[in-house]
């Protein structure tokens, strides 16, 4: 994915968190006549630190009060970092996901395991009308995309199955009420689990942060007043626009000290 450095996700963190939060990827392999096949899937993304043991970098696992609620539920990522350490950090970082046993999807990349995963969420439309008032050129939109390129294989061995599926009931029963699996559960000797190891992941944020910060105030009272308060708070969110209890809109310093 070829990026201009202002739209280029250039945290670590926040190519996690995104991964993290969506729940839809877009497996692409290459089918037997040479095109590709694209299909929606469920996934959790798990990610290791290669330089030192100074940085660890993972899901935390999650844990709860007797009424059920999650205790730690801004703490989903164990992020331990040594300042001093100098080194540039390596990542390993690795795409699961379950599936039927057979299909297209598994003949293609056993065939050629090189594939592609996306991730994508559309942020906001922005209409044209907010730009120029009659150039429907104009029109706009809003969004996080992250692009992965890797290697796909089937994962043989129960204990890292088991270790995938823990990662996956974390990230969309985060309530938890479930028994841990292990390598020895029924369903884990019986579950075929894709594994993509990554070798490039590049992310791209659209969110206005091109904008001086009275043209991003100014789009956004703009979202608000289309999509209503409750939609717009979420909306600038994403844009790093918190609005206040008062109503005034609160700015970063900067955005792309954020990205």
């Amino acid at each position: 994915m070829q990026l201009t450095s202002r739209f280029r996700i250039k945290n670590i963190n926040n190519i996690i968190e995104f991964l993290s939060d969506v729940h839809v990827g877009r497996l692409a392999t290459i089918d037997v006549n040479g095109y590709p096949q694209i299909i929606p899937m469920n996934f959790v993304h798990t990610v290791t630190d290669l330089n030192t043991k100074n940085f660890s970098l993972d899901y935390g696992k999650p844990t709860y009060r007797k009424d059920g609620k999650r205790e730690n539920i801004d703490n989903d990522f164990k992020i331990v970092k040594n300042v001093s350490t100098k080194k540039t950090t390596l990542y390993e970082h690795v795409i699961y996901m379950h599936s039927h046993h057979r299909g297209e999807k598994i003949e293609n990349f056993l065939r050629n395991q090189k594939v592609g995963f996306e991730v994508d969420k559309e942020i906001c439309f922005l209409p044209s009308y907010y730009f120029h008032p009659t150039d429907a050129s104009f029109a706009d939109t809003l969004y996080t995309s992250i692009v992965i390129k890797g290697k796909a294989s089937v994962v043989s061995d129960n204990q890292e199955k088991a270790f995938a599926m823990n990662k996956m009931m974390q990230k969309y029963q985060s309530e938890g009420k479930y028994a841990e699996l292990n390598q020895d559960t029924k369903s884990i000797i019986h579950l075929t689990v894709i594994k993509i190891n990554v070798d490039t992941i590049d992310g791209k944020y659209k969110i206005g942060q091109e904008w001086s910060d009275s043209f991003r105030k100014d789009i956004a009272n703009k979202i608000i007043q289309r999509e209503g308060i409750t939609r717009a708070r979420e909306i600038l969110k994403d844009m790093k626009i918190i609005i206040q209890k008062n109503g005034e809109l609160e700015l970063p310093i900067s955005v792309n000290l954020q990205l």
